[in-house]
Formats: structure tokens, sequence, C-alpha cells
């Protein structure tokens, strides 16, 4: 564009001139754009003005709508000094896409610097320089939202039609050569990848915990792990791995959305409110939907009271450890609060304390000795096992007898009584937001209905796989003791796989106080439920041989006095007479007089 009014200097000697260029840094933009944009602004100075030029150039990357771009205060304050003669841009788009535009030309105006634009034709001494810039603001804003919606509708219909706009492919998954949608995808065919997959995947309804799974996976060599960047596996990356419904044979699209934040101009990326896209790829399938999707349901309730705050609530970035504890540590829970237990109780490394009362919000502050508990629990499992012997032959009736299809018609049976609950629920939840209208307290109510109903979905789908394949019973009770003794062989008590195994033996256990009638400080006592179908789930679908294998124990979690501990037998050598000094003489431990 020839722009008539010729440039004057205002000092009258040198006429200086500001440069801008920007480009937004994407993957086919060159750094040789920005030199051919200052090579045009030179042009057009040359076309208005044959003496003296002195050019100042800022040069930036970045997205056009973004407000908080240093290089834009940059504009401002040499626009504010006074000393330039002109600005120019290729259009005003280099400058910034939007308002923000016209507000800065505005300040250029008022301090004496002429502003130009070739490609949009402004020229801020025309008088109605402030209609066109914001026409050109207009045009910049229109543009990117037009090109926008066109590739992302473009993007998608790919997707629907033949699986383009494909993203990387996770772990367990190879595109061959030539192949490019999801279509062309396939499994990786090498055996070891789906065991890895599949004992992946039972570890993590096993653990609850993405970081014991990963150590898992590196424990195997399993590669494309958390980015290109690193080769090990993370929590967060096998957390994004199993959240993946591609595992399903169902690749989505459209999981997120960018959203502008007008104060700075940045787009934030959110969830996507209607939801993703999918495509059903059976071919690449590992897992059954009514088999993940539980176990992906129950991690999704563990942790949401440790995802961001929202509202006025506390961060638990800032409070919750992200290392995996050993047994017993946030397993136990208190009787009186319902708090977890930690390691660390009252300074000692070796003893755990209810997690509540570290933050003065519990009044049970009494530690217990963890080693001396595990040492403990594990002799009680040995004993419960030792009991069974009595009970051989009614255990062997009972494996013998295994009617697998009766107890699982009465399960289904439990089942169906809760799916139609639910369903009721949920029809009640639909007609109240049809008579009251849409309310948040609704959109909780059907999450949580939503959950249960995903739940109650792999039930059933455990259920009736269960009935597909043949019983793996103990015959009795020495045959279960040297499985039990297999799976502890060579596990040491700090060691994830032990902590594994007594989660599924222990399923929980309660801490209490307790204390001698005579007086005393109190003193840890617990209460635990063993399970040890935990070690063959099998004989969880034999009628009556899980109560055999089920009972619940008190354990003390502390040394008596020695005035308890003689209790008995200085009881029984009072009753029949003997003198004190006597008396503590034929007592084991040999107490003195007043501890008699």
């Amino acid at each position: 564009m020839y722009f008539q009014d010729r440039l004057v200097p205002r000092n009258g000697i040198k006429l200086r001139v500001l440069i801008g260029t920007r480009i937004s840094g994407c993957a086919n933009q060159k750094e040789v754009s920005l030199e051919d944009q200052a090579d045009h602004g030179k042009a057009v100075v040359g076309d208005m003005y044959d003496g003296e030029v002195e050019y100042v150039i800022i040069s930036t990357k970045g997205k056009g709508e973004r407000l908080d771009r240093p290089e834009l205060t940059k504009f401002e304050s040499e626009f504010r000094s006074g000393t330039f003669d002109l600005g120019i841009f290729e259009d005003l788009g280099r400058l910034v896409r939007g308002s923000e535009a016209s507000r800065l030309c505005g300040i250029a105006v008022d301090h004496g610097t002429r502003i130009l634009a070739p490609d949009d034709g402004i020229d801020t001494n025309d008088p109605d320089w402030e209609q066109d810039v914001l026409e050109a603001c207009k045009e910049h804003v229109s543009h990117n939202v037009r090109v926008s919606k066109r590739l992302k509708g473009k993007l998608m219909t790919r997707f629907r039609r033949n699986g383009a706009a494909r993203a990387d492919l996770p772990f367990g998954y190879i595109l061959p050569e030539g192949g490019k949608t999801y279509f062309d995808a396939q499994k990786d065919p090498r055996p070891e990848v789906d065991c890895i997959l599949r004992e992946g995947k039972e570890l993590l309804r096993k653990s609850q915990n993405y970081s014991v799974v990963a150590r898992f996976f590196n424990s195997q060599g399993a590669n494309g792990g958390t980015s290109r960047r690193k080769d090990e596996w993370m929590g967060s990356s096998i957390k994004l791995l199993f959240h993946n419904p591609i595992l399903k044979g169902m690749p989505q699209r459209g999981t997120r959305k960018s959203d502008k934040h007008h104060e700075t101009g940045r787009r934030i990326s959110i969830p996507n409110p209607r939801g993703p896209v999918h495509i059903d790829c059976p071919h690449l399938a590992y897992f059954d939907a009514e088999d993940i999707d539980p176990i992906l349901a129950v991690m999704n309730d563990k942790n949401a009271r440790h995802s961001r705050a929202r509202g006025n609530r506390e961060d638990p970035r800032y409070r919750i450890p992200r290392k995996q504890t050993r047994f017993p540590g946030q397993f136990g829970t208190c009787w009186y609060c319902g708090s977890h237990f930690v390691w660390g109780g009252n300074g000692l490394k070796d003893h755990l304390m209810c997690a509540r009362s570290r933050e003065w919000k519990c009044w049970n502050s009494v530690g217990f000795n963890g080693p001396l508990f595990v040492d403990r629990l594990t002799s009680a499992i040995f004993d419960r096992l030792n009991a069974l012997q009595g009970l051989e032959a009614q255990f062997r009736d009972l494996v013998a007898d295994a009617n697998k299809s009766r107890f699982v018609d009465s399960e289904l049976s439990k089942l169906q009584r809760e799916e139609v609950a639910l369903e009721r629920e949920r029809k009640n939840v639909m007609a109240a937001i049809a008579k009251y209208g849409p309310q948040d307290m609704f959109d909780e109510r059907i999450a949580e209905v939503g959950r249960r109903t995903t739940i109650l979905k792999g039930a059933r789908y455990r259920l009736e796989a269960s009935a597909q394949h043949q019983l793996e019973l103990p015959q009795s009770p020495q045959a279960l003791r040297t499985v039990m003794e297999d799976a502890f062989r060579g596990l040491l008590t700090t060691s994830t796989e032990f902590g594994l195994l007594m989660r599924e033996l222990v399923p929980e256990f309660h801490v209490y106080l307790v204390r001698l009638c005579d007086g005393g400080h109190p003193a840890p006592r617990i209460q635990a439920r063993l399970d040890l179908t935990g070690i063959c789930p099998d004989a969880r679908l034999v009628d009556g041989l899980q109560s055999i294998l089920s009972s619940t124990v008190t354990l003390d979690i502390f040394e008596p006095p020695q005035r308890e501990r003689i209790r008995s037998q200085a009881v029984e050598l009072s009753a029949a007479r003997h003198k004190q000094r006597d008396a503590c003489r034929l007592i084991d431990e040999q107490p003195t007089q007043p501890a008699f």
C-alpha cells in the first residue's frame, strides 16, 4: 500500500522508526519470516522518506492473542517515551490479535508516534484510523475463530470416518510401515506385552496404587514410559495408560477443549463438557469395559480427595506424600475417628499413629510398634491355619461338594436386586430434574449413580466369568498351609509385595486403646479381620468355605506390666495358701513381693 503523507523527523535530523515483527512459533514457521517482516517495513519507509533512518526492531515468538507477552509492555513504554516518529507492523496482528491493539495505537498517537500497518491499510494520520483499527482487530479475531472451527471439524470428521487424526500410540501398540490411522494400528504381537498389561491390571486392582504398577512395569523392562525424555514409568504415566480407552478398543478424540482467559489472552485446556467422541476398533482391545471400568471407578473414588482443590478447599498437593509406604502404613484405621495410621508415630520411625492426631483432630495419640504388629499378625494367620487341622474332614467335604453355580446364581440374584434399585433411583433423579430443572446437586447424584452402575457391571462381569473356569481349591488345610508358606517365602516385611499379600489376607483392622482396671497408661489393642481366601480367591465361590477361612483376632501390641503377667499364677498360689515370699520363688519371673 502507498501512503501519501511524507515522513518528517521530529528532531529534524534522523527519522526514528520502531518495527515490530512476530511469529507464533508453530512447527511450520521459520525464523526467516521475522527478517521478511522487517525488510517489508524498511521498504515501506524507503518509499516515504529518503533521509537517514534509525531502525529499532522488536522481534518475538508468541501467540498473537497473548496479552502477557513482555514485548507488549516494551512497545507501550517505547510509545510513551515519545522518541519515535513511526511505528510499523506488517499487519496489526503482528502486534496483538484483539482490541488491545487499538489501545496501544492510541497511546502511540497521543505521544506523537505515527502507526502504519500496510497489509491492513491502517495509517493513524487518517481521521478515521480508529474505525480502521477496530475493523482490523475484528477481522484478525474472526480469522482465528474460523480457522479453529474449520480445522477442528475437519480433524473430527477424519477421525470418525477412518480413524485418522491419530494421537501417539501408548504402550502395547505398534503402527505397521505405511500405517497412519487407528484402523491401521495393531496390538504388539510380543506375548510378554499382553502379560505385562494383564498383570498390571490385576496389580492395580489389588494395590489401588499407580506407583506400585509403575515399579512393576519398570522391573519388566517395559518401554514407552512417561515421555520422550524419560524411559521409566511413573504413577502418572500408568494412570494415563490404563485410563486410555484404546485398551478397550475405543480410541477417543475431543477429551479436552481450549478456553480463552481474556485477561491474559492465554488458551487454557479444560475438560470438554460434551465428552469425547469414540470409534470402535475391537482389534485394539486388551480388556472388556466391564473388566477395567470398575477398577478405574474405584481408583477415581479413592483419589478424588487428593485432586486439585476446588473453591476454598486446601490444595492437597502440598500436604499428601506421593511415596509408597510399607505395610501397615496408611492401611489400618483409628477406631475413634476412622483415619488411617502413618509411620513416624511420636517421633519413632518404627511406630505408627493416627494421621488426624498429628493434626490435633483426634485424641488417640498413642502409637504402636509396626514390626511387632506384623510379627504377631503373621503368627495369628498361621495359628488360624493350624486350627483348621481339626476341621480337615469338614474342609474336604466342602471342597468335594463345591457347587459353584449355586453360589453364582445366589450372587447374581442379589446383584440383580441392586441393579433394579439403582435403576429406580436413576429414574427418580431424572424425574426430579424434569420437575425442578437442572441443579448442581442433581449432577452429583447422576455421577454417583453412574459410578455405582459401573461397579455393578464389573461385579456381574466377574461373576459371569467365574462361572466359565474350573475352580482352583486346596484339597486340605495342609495344602492351604503349603500355598501360604510358598507365598510368604522370600518376602521382606518391608517390601511392596508383602504389603499387597497382607492386604489380601487382612482386609481391615482397627486400633483402639485399653487400660488395666487398676490404672496405668493406655495401650494399643488391634482387632483384625482375617480372610484366608485372599490366597485362593475361588474359595469365595464355595458355600461355607469362606466362613471357615475367615475370623476376627484381637492382638495386644504392648508388653503388659509384671503384675498383669503374673496375675493368674499369683491368684492360684494365693488360693493354695502359699506365703508371698514362697510364692514369688515359685513363679517363673521371680517377682518381688511388692509386685506380687
